[in-house]
């Protein structure tokens, strides 16, 4: 009969069969052709395997031409395995007691050997166990006596090659790692280290396996032991909450604190000046580039030589034993006769504040003028009673009277010498837009303005140029302004987390304004086109929460702090340094750390790059703002030069020609200058274009200012492009959507 296949050669285990057999690629079930009994697969000239199966397992079919070929390959397969099952059965019985053992391989024609030693290593918990194998063909092995086959495997030169190289290579490791931990005085010791490593290797043998974990482990445990003596170091060493003795100069001068609070226009900064113009050395502390830049100006013209350093910027004065500087470029070592920290109320600000109160602990003066608003008085004498120094209190008047406008103003009813008030650059010139509909011509004034077309602006106001300045509350900080009224056209700002009410402070630093003493007999303040006076009135009258008694200063590391905790820790991830300050215990003293999230951003980027510590340790303290995209590319920019250091010609990021650049292309232009300069003083190599920059910057803010001031030119004189007007016609431009004043946009088809 066809379906009669000869006897094998062995006994066939039916489950062993079936076991091989369903794995065939030519061997199917009825089930899966869809039909009920195996005798309608001869339909489909399918026939049983003609192998004993198991019981309930018999419906396994194959192609009748191929049954015969395939039924040998299975008896193959299976006479292979049983031998297979034999090998393994000799070897378990042959390798008793020694460090080898015989175990299945994956593959059905193959065993593996595989042997076992144990290292022992100082201050590890136990031995560290080690198994390595290599693989034989069942045909390799077959056939060998018990003492031949037990020779062969235990004497195995591959076999004994492996073990030998893992030894070497884990205890090489765990070499490795002590010489990395080193020796410890505190319990971040390699004994600790080897405790984590030893669980690992108490379940596992697998020497690759074990030293890609440890890898892990190691990384991690350093890293925690790192952050651990970090925060350790930054408690002892720095200690946050006694913050102000890490300033030792200024606390051995016995200094003398002057408060000298009033509202604006009551005369603070003339008696700080001639505070410096008495003393033989001294420095004065702005908040902002422009105060400091006219400060320098106006003792330089007053007689007293000084020189102005701030991030950006650096004229030396030769003979200059005074210095006018931004707040953040303190030198707590330069011991002066008097200092002027000026804005004082910035101690309270979120974002600053760490600033101030660096410098109110730090600066070395004989005597500390601290300027500010009457609001700030009670946080200065707590942090004078802090300190155990002397508070002398110097309490000014305006000196003309303020007055507050009872009723709303519409932009109709703006006059010559006014101030609108607006609290982002779109705003700012959203309102000058629609005061220039009105027919008036308008000054800008904003924070990413350049100093030097600030003050360009400035002039045209006081010169009578534009009839009212339009500015942000920078105008609050050291700008004397002939103003007569500043109105506000919104009494909320985004503080660069949440969109908010004005603060009491904020109000009257901007209102005071107002009312300049030898131009106008008395100043007013109020809203135009938004807000109510009734809100203003309960601003102005409102206690202010910023400077109450739960006030912290806040506070946060230097680059010499950063510097010396990387040489202790051992590490140079700026990521880790800044998080080890971060989490400074300052609890029961009058600090908190100030938010380090813009620092940690540039940590970040410095840490993708492949750059020195020093490099690194100089560009985390550039003063860059990662969220702002002009700073953001500057920055990259700088890490690409100095990770490949190439140069970077001024002409690569300040194109020569800007003709056809807007104000806010050229504002960006001025801040690359800024950038740029500041780069050409940390990697004068890599940017080699100081002069060439500085001389940049200038005509980059003469063209701006020529941009801002054409407009009202235009308007003035009545000529085409006059802000949005007619194009050819002199008539007065439109103001944007979405401002009081502006024309409401109609919706629907028009009538007639």
């Amino acid at each position: 009969m066809d379906n009669l296949l000869p006897e094998p050669s062995i006994p066939m285990e039916p489950d062993l069969v079936f076991a091989v057999a369903r794995h065939h690629p030519e061997i199917t079930t009825i089930g899966r052709l869809g039909l009920d009994r195996i005798e309608q697969a001869t339909a489909y000239g399918m026939v049983p395997l003609g192998l004993p199966l198991p019981q309930g397992r018999r419906d396994l079919v194959v192609l009748a031409e191929r049954r015969d070929a395939v039924v040998l390959e299975i008896e193959g397969l299976v006479a292979r395995m049983v031998r297979r099952s034999e090998l393994l059965e000799q070897g378990r019985r042959a390798l008793e007691g020694t460090h080898v053992a015989l175990l299945a391989a994956e593959a059905k024609s193959r065993v593996r050997a595989r042997a076992h030693d144990e290292l022992s290593f100082p201050d590890m918990s136990g031995p560290i166990r080690l198994e390595v194998s290599r693989s034989f063909d069942i045909d390799e092995l077959t056939g060998l006596d018990d003492a031949t086959l037990r020779q062969h495997l235990v004497e195995d030169p591959q076999l004994a090659q492996a073990m030998e190289q893992a030894l070497a290579d884990v205890s090489g490791r765990l070499w490795q790692l002590r010489a990395a931990v080193g020796e410890a005085d505190d319990s971040w010791t390699f004994e600790n280290l080897a405790q984590r490593l030893y669980r690992i290797a108490r379940t596992n043998h697998q020497p690759n396996d074990i030293l890609r974990r440890w890898e892990e482990t190691a990384d991690t445990w350093l890293r925690e032991r790192a952050v651990a003596r970090g925060r350790t170091f930054v408690n002892t060493e720095f200690d946050f909450a006694k913050f102000e003795r890490l300033f030792p100069t200024a606390r051995s001068m016995g200094r003398k604190l002057v408060a000298v609070v009033g509202p604006t226009n009551s005369g603070k900064t003339h008696r700080a000046m001639s505070a410096l113009h008495e003393a033989e050395q001294g420095v004065y502390l702005a908040p902002l580039r422009l105060l400091a830049l006219e400060v320098m100006d106006r003792l330089n013209r007053e007689g007293t030589p000084t020189t102005l350093l701030t991030g950006e910027e650096e004229i030396r004065v030769p003979g200059a034993r005074h210095l006018a500087s931004t707040i953040e470029m303190l030198d707590p070592e330069q011991v002066v006769d008097v200092a002027v920290i000026d804005e004082i109320q910035m101690l309270a600000d979120k974002d600053r504040g760490w600033a101030w109160t660096a410098a109110l602990m730090g600066v070395a003066a004989r005597t500390v003028y601290l300027l500010g608003a009457p609001e700030a008085l009670p946080l200065i004498e707590r942090v004078a009673g802090y300190l155990g120094e002397p508070l002398e209190v110097v309490r000014l008047e305006r000196k003309q009277p303020l007055h507050m406008l009872e009723q709303r103003l519409e932009y109709e009813d703006v006059r010559k010498g006014d101030a609108l008030i607006a609290f982002s650059r779109r705003n700012v010139h959203m309102v000058r837009d629609i005061v220039q509909a009105k027919g008036m011509t308008a000054a800008v004034i904003y924070g990413a303005l350049a100093p030097e077309v600030r003050r360009r602006e400035a002039e045209r106001f006081t010169n009578g140029e534009a009839d009212v300045v339009v500015a942000t509350d920078a105008i609050g900080m050291g700008l004397n302004l002939p103003i007569r009224r500043v109105l506000f056209t919104t009494l909320e700002k985004f503080d660069g987390t949440e969109q908010r009410e004005l603060s009491p402070a904020e109000l009257k630093q901007i209102a005071g304004r107002a009312g300049r003493y030898g131009h106008h007999e008395e100043g007013e303040f109020g809203v135009v086109g938004k807000g109510t006076p009734q809100q203003l009135r309960t601003i102005w009258t409102r206690p202010d929460p910023s400077f109450g008694p739960r006030r912290a200063l806040t506070v946060r590391p230097t680059r010499a702090m950063v510097d010396r905790l990387a040489s202790r820790i051992g590490r140079d991830s700026m990521m880790l340094l800044v998080d080890c300050f971060a989490a400074a215990r300052t609890t029961g003293s009058p600090y908190r750390v100030a938010d380090l999230s813009a620092l940690r951003r540039l940590a970040q980027a410095l840490d993708e790059r492949g750059i020195g510590f020093e490099e690194k340790l100089s560009l985390l303290f550039m003063p860059a703002d990662l969220e702002k995209e002009v700073d953001a590319r500057f920055f990259n920019q700088m890490l690409r030069a100095v990770e490949k250091d190439e140069p970077v010609p001024l002409g690569l990021v300040v194109p020569l020609r800007m003709e056809r650049l807007d104000d806010y292309g050229l504002e960006e232009l001025s801040r690359s200058c800024d950038l740029y300069y500041w780069a050409s003083r940390k990697f004068a190599r890599l940017f080699p274009d100081r002069k060439a920059v500085e001389e940049r910057r200038a005509e980059v803010a003469g063209r701006l200012s020529e941009l801002l001031a054409s407009t009202a030119r235009r308007q003035r004189m009545g000529k085409p492009g006059g802000g949005g007007g007619r194009p050819g016609g002199g008539g007065k431009p439109k103001p944007p959507q979405g401002f009081r004043g502006a024309p409401k946009k109609r919706y629907g088809p028009r009538k007639g």
